[in-house]
């Protein structure tokens, strides 16, 4: 048998080789052995920020609280129509990975892209929140657009007339904190609670805007700005009227009619 140099260059090589074939090995283990640690962690992010919006405080565990008061359904967003066939597929929905995914998406024309997102899903997941009795209180929306220096991911609730914003919150964006990153701040969000998103006449009205009206007919629709954010709000403002006043229409038009909660 050939005797290895291990001070020769076809021996360092070697040595070098093999070390990197096992540390390979021994990172695609960890990967693996992680997975389903890192998918407990994503589910656990979800919940934490639907439970934010639907009105109740978290009791015992965030999973408990979650499975004792919110349902999560698929939509068709075209229709406005639930899947209930395929109600197991939506919690995990990733909207986000399935929307660069031509079979699971649509591209939205450069004029009707008010959110600044090119693609969106055909499907998208949403959270019905309901107290003790079943009663439905809430119906939670993912939304997301282009704010100034990132996409901007958030969820906004509803209630069951399909029209008054009850919360909303945002989980994912990279907005410069202290600026566009005051999206997060409870003070600002607080703002939207109990706008409305339709006029009287079916007409999408809400809006966030400067120096937006605090009493009249406009302040039942108006959020004020954030001072020093400009752009980061009119991205923010963009994405939830093509989200509600667009994608999500269908489906709150029927909510307004009493359709979907029987």
């Amino acid at each position: 048998m050939l005797k290895l140099n291990k001070d020769s260059v076809l021996g360092t090589f070697t040595i070098i080789i093999g070390f990197c074939l096992v540390c390979s090995v021994l990172v695609s283990s960890a990967v693996v052995a992680l997975d389903p640690f890192k998918a407990a962690a994503i589910a656990n992010d979800r919940q934490v920020s639907i439970l934010r919006v639907s009105g109740f405080e978290t009791q015992g565990t965030v999973a408990q609280t979650y499975a004792d008061h919110i349902q999560a359904q698929l939509l068709d967003t075209e229709s406005g129509s639930i899947l209930a066939d395929r109600q197991a597929e939506a919690d995990g929905y990733n909207f986000a990975s399935l929307a660069k995914n031509p079979e699971f998406s649509i591209a939205i024309p450069a004029e009707e892209d008010q959110a600044g997102i090119r693609t969106r899903t055909k499907l998208m997941p949403i959270y019905f929140a309901h107290d003790e009795n079943g009663t439905v209180t809430r119906v939670i929306l993912p939304f997301y657009g282009a704010a100034l220096w990132s996409t901007a991911y958030g969820y906004v609730a509803v209630a069951p007339d399909g029209n008054t914003i009850k919360a909303v919150t945002f989980y994912s964006h990279g907005e410069t904190p202290g600026l566009g990153g005051e999206i997060d701040n409870p003070r600002w969000q607080a703002l939207w609670v109990d706008k409305q998103i339709e006029n009287a006449a079916g007409e999408l009205a809400f809006t966030i805007k400067k120096n937006a009206a605090k009493e009249g007919e406009a302040a039942a629709f108006e959020v004020d700005a954030l001072s020093g954010a400009t752009l980061t709000t009119n991205g923010i403002r963009n994405a939830a009227q093509y989200w509600l006043g667009t994608v999500y229409k269908p489906f709150l038009d029927q909510l307004r009619k009493g359709e979907i909660l029987k």
